[in-house]
């Protein structure tokens, strides 16, 4: 027997009794709160949990774990049971792989998947938002050219879309979770916005034309919830009476769903590809929305709705119908729905590998049985 044959035999192996390796390829974000990072790391972290050697792997030694004069880091803002989690540096030279482990890279970084081409090991991307799908690919590139024909992603509109972009890919689907310190709280809200949009030019916008047109809400206040600690954020929005949400670009948001858990009505702009808990459309094109909100096509009409609930607010009476859905989906997207759609997931994705492997074994021992006969003939 080959000693390829031998070392495709030990890595069917080793995947098979959880001896492998698991790197998430992750952008250093210097301490700014991104919902896409902090998936990541949920991946990781359950995965640890479920018994697999899962790591971040990032390109500089310098990734920013903890705070420093310019800030927070992961510890600050995600959590220190995150920032404990094992971290592999690409420029240190730590990073070694064999055909047993994985790297999951970003839908970003095509220039990753260029550099990573020809390394022995599965590579899979983790799609979580399309905008970005073309960001490094030049016209006529696509994922397979790099040897990747594997996704995973996060809800079923992201599969469609992708799927109708590329063909002959693999596509599973691990919804995100929220954390379950998103939550009501116990005290009488407090007359805050809660506001978190792509572009700050927005919200200023936002708060100036609601306090032109409405001066006897200047007792109402706006917070701007970009950068804030997790926890914090979760804090904050269970306090407010109101949240708002504006990004245009975003694949799925977690935002509104975030509002909802923490019993904070939301409005939101309608992205252009509408989150699968905002709404659907049918087959005749027409968008059908979830009363879980209050959802505008019109981003002028933003100040006007706040200004309307903040009176439906000071009469307590926010409308039945917005209150009993949003009680609906407040048992939906938990951490223990994410951890068992991620451990079935990734068993067909080790699973799958396996076949890979013995497929390419298959191939070797006949290569080798074809030269045996050649020399016997001899």
């Amino acid at each position: 027997m080959s000693e390829q044959i031998n070392a495709i035999n030990e890595s069917i192996e080793k995947i098979t009794k959880k001896d492998f390796g698991l790197y998430f390829f992750t952008l250093d974000t210097k301490g700014n709160p991104t919902a896409g990072v902090a998936n990541i790391y949920e991946h990781v972290k359950i995965l640890r949990d479920l018994g697999f050697n899962a790591s971040i792997l990032h390109d500089k030694n310098d990734y920013k774990l903890r705070e420093d004069e310019n800030g927070m880091g992961i510890a600050e803002w995600l959590g220190e049971e995150y920032a404990n989690l094992p971290h592999i540096s690409i420029e240190s030279q730590q990073l070694q792989v064999g055909p047993a482990d994985f790297v999951i890279i970003p839908e970003a970084f095509a220039s990753v998947m260029k550099q990573t081409a020809k390394f022995p090991c599965k590579r899979i991307v983790l799609l979580q938002s399309y905008e970005y799908i073309f960001e490094m690919l030049e016209i006529g590139e696509n994922w397979g050219a790099f040897g990747i024909n594997e996704v995973i992603t996060t809800n079923q509109n992201l599969k469609k879309y992708v799927e109708s972009i590329f063909r002959n890919l693999t596509t599973e689907i691990i919804p995100v979770s929220i954390p379950e310190y998103f939550k009501e709280n116990d005290k009488p809200k407090i007359p805050t916005v809660s506001i978190l949009a792509r572009d700050k030019r927005e919200i200023l916008k936002i708060v100036k034309i609601f306090y032109q047109k409405y001066p006897q809400y200047q007792f109402i206040t706006f917070r701007d919830m970009s950068g804030l600690p997790r926890e914090e954020f979760a804090k904050e929005l269970s306090k407010s009476f109101l949240g708002v949400w504006i990004d245009e670009l975003a694949s799925f948001g977690t935002f509104p769903l975030e509002s909802i858990k923490c019993d904070t009505p939301v409005i939101g702009k309608i992205p252009r590809m509408v989150p699968e808990w905002m709404g659907t459309i049918d087959e005749n094109g027409n968008l059908q929305l979830n009363d879980n909100g209050i959802w505008t096509a019109n981003l002028n009409a933003i100040p006007d709705i706040i200004a309307t609930m903040a009176g439906l607010f000071l009469e307590d009476s926010i409308p039945t119908n917005i209150k009993d859905t949003m009680i609906e989906y407040k048992s939906k997207y938990t951490p223990d729905e994410m951890k068992k759609e991620l451990k079935e997931s990734y068993s067909r994705i080790f699973g799958r590998r396996i076949v890979e492997l013995k497929t390419i074994g298959e191939k070797e021992q006949e290569k080798l049985n074809k030269t045996t006969e050649l020399q016997v003939e001899k």
